[in-house]
């Protein structure tokens, strides 16, 4: 009996220190959109380190013995097909009847689910559980939620093409050849303008990225900028 008071107090001890640091992360969130609020790529980019942050945690724990590795399958297949769906289509808003919500949350559920049957020893690892549950689980999807513009002008993607489930672009990838083209040309495009960007911050970067590519050295000659 005093061993299941200790803990269930230690449970209710937990619980709320997670709960504060999820506020703290929130406020914290919250000031990265104030000075961004505007540069959705940015922001994107932002989720998209913190989902992948999220799921080398997840990795850790099944290899670690602490999840099993039906929930770690479960895991990478929501993260992909919720988080990172999410993300490529990001700033785009959804109704909440669209199969877009519905989807996420029945991903959500489904995760939920899996790491509440999937704990290998679920009374010792209690805290994890909640971590995973309160930060992972429904935390990411509270700060993908904040970070959608309040201006219904800006919740559009450049392209109405980008808007598209995941699945589905997969499946064009996969049995449509002008879509793996149209896919190789915007990877290039990304790539260069990455490229670009990070000789535009560094120095020693231009130097490097100018040494291994003719075509950004001639580019920067072009705009008179050293090599």
């Amino acid at each position: 009996m005093a061993l299941g008071g200790i803990l269930s107090f230690s449970t209710v001890c937990i619980a709320v220190f997670l709960i504060a640091l999820l506020v703290g992360l929130v406020f914290i969130w919250g000031a990265f959109l104030d000075k961004y609020e505007h540069d959705p790529g940015r922001v994107r980019a932002a989720m998209f380190i913190i989902l992948c942050v999220a799921t080398f945690a997840e990795m850790a724990l099944c290899t670690s013995g602490i999840t099993c590795c039906l929930a770690a399958w479960i895991s990478i297949v929501v993260n992909v097909w919720g988080g990172m769906d999410a993300l490529l289509r990001f700033p785009a808003a959804h109704d909440v009847e669209s199969f877009f919500c519905l989807k996420q949350c029945f991903l959500i559920a489904v995760k939920t689910f899996a790491y509440a049957f999937g704990m290998v020893a679920f009374r010792q690892n209690v805290g994890i559980f909640l971590a995973v549950l309160l930060i992972n689980i429904w935390g990411l999807p509270v700060l993908y939620t904040m970070a959608l513009p309040i201006d219904p002008a800006e919740q559009v993607v450049k392209d109405d093409s980008y808007d598209v489930d995941l699945a589905v672009r997969v499946w064009q990838l996969a049995s449509c050849s002008y879509e793996r083209r149209q896919c190789m040309v915007s990877c290039k495009g990304w790539w260069y303008q990455s490229l670009t960007l990070a000789s535009e911050s560094s120095s020693l970067a231009r130097l490097a990225i100018c040494a291994a590519s003719p075509e950004h050295r001639r580019a920067l000659k072009k705009l008179g900028r050293s090599v």
